[in-house]
């Protein structure tokens, strides 16, 4: 029938669970459609909201939160996601204490606010500490944070925690222990995103139930840094790893046993020594029960010099291989091929074929 509203013949239930899935901009704009619909968006169990979306005025925002937590204060929240980009909004971690205690399903916080430190003069991003209920949290299953500010960990159970990315999240104190203990609190976490941003000498993970892994592109400029840094893994249970990033100088991989697929875009430090050749050779025997992996020139280069003081170990598992070759490397292609003997698809790339 011509112009028949079917959706609005929807129990309100259906229609709020509709509505959790758009931004809440939008929920609040079928506000106008009728009388009925009037406070519907009152009633989606979560809010999905940008800064960018409201006036410039961090008190507006808050409003309209505290607005939303109190319409019914009751009932349970199941997405709690917001994306701003200004100064530190007063008072907000204690909204996300709320929503925690409203019992959250998903927390999902980007802060790409930056300020200018007065003592040496660099940029930094603006620190907001999470509420410490988060650590605690029953109901918690994905948790995204950007840019905020973790307490230091003491006491962590989140036992229904599945994915968390961490994206240059800063602790209170540096210290190796951090991430450790955050992801020893979560033993059905299945997969990890983790951009580094501390000063820690030794990052380590250890889970048992962790299925993938991946440290993204930083993207950003290096600096001299005084200290070796460090990170390790240690997940029998870890079927797919990703490393791109060159925060880390050194790579500790253990008991990395049902490892299927890895992608890496790592350089390792360069040198001749034993030291070196240990680490490297730890490294590659490490994950050689992979059958997939994609490799970058530079993880390339890395294993050309290494080749020259070690050789490289077999990888018998595996069966397809993606490398970016740059034809200064090609004389080295046959011997790196005949570390996979049962190679069944290889791709070679060029990665400087299209710069001019």
């Amino acid at each position: 029938m011509p112009g028949f509203d079917r959706i609005s013949e929807l129990p309100e239930s259906l229609i709020s669970q509709i509505l959790l899935h758009l931004p809440t901009k939008d929920s609040v704009k079928t506000s106008v459609l009728s009388t009925r619909w009037k406070n519907l968006w009152l009633n989606v169990p979560g809010l999905d909201l940008n800064c960018r979306d409201f006036p410039f005025d961090n008190n507006v925002l808050i409003d309209f939160i505290d607005r939303f937590l109190q319409f019914s204060p009751e009932s349970r929240l199941l997405k709690f996601k917001v994306d701003h980009s200004r100064d530190e909004i007063i008072k907000f971690p204690d909204r996300i204490r709320d929503a925690v205690n409203r019992g959250i399903r998903v927390l999902d916080v980007v802060s790409n606010t930056y300020y200018q430190d007065a003592d040496d003069g660099l940029v930094y991003p603006c620190i907001e500490f999470m509420p410490l209920n988060l650590y605690t949290s029953t109901t918690l299953v994905s948790l995204k944070l950007s840019f905020s500010g973790l307490q230091d960990p003491g006491f962590v159970y989140m036992p229904c925690l599945k994915f968390m990315h961490l994206r240059e999240v800063r602790w209170h104190s540096s210290g190796t222990m951090n991430l450790e203990k955050l992801v020893s609190g979560c033993p059905v976490l299945e997969e990890l995103i983790y951009l580094h941003d501390d000063e820690s000498v030794v990052t380590r993970v250890r889970s048992r139930s962790l299925k993938r892994f991946s440290i993204p592109s930083e993207h950003s400029i290096s600096c001299f840094r005084r200290v070796v840094q460090t990170f390790e893994i240690d997940a029998p249970g870890l079927e797919y790893m990703s490393l791109k990033e060159d925060h880390f100088d050194r790579f500790v991989v253990k008991n990395l046993t049902s490892l299927f697929m890895i992608d890496l875009d790592i350089k390792f430090i360069f040198g001749f020594g034993r030291m070196f050749r240990n680490e490297i050779r730890d490294f590659l025997t490490g994950i050689s029960s992979v059958s997939h992996m994609i490799i970058s020139h530079q993880t390339v280069k890395a294993l050309h010099i290494y080749s020259k003081v070690g050789p490289i170990p077999k990888f018998n598992n595996l069966s397809r291989l993606q490398a970016e070759f740059p034809s200064s490397l090609l004389q080295f292609l046959p011997a790196f091929l005949e570390s996979f003997p049962n190679l069944k698809h290889l791709i070679l790339v060029n990665p400087f074929m299209f710069l001019a």
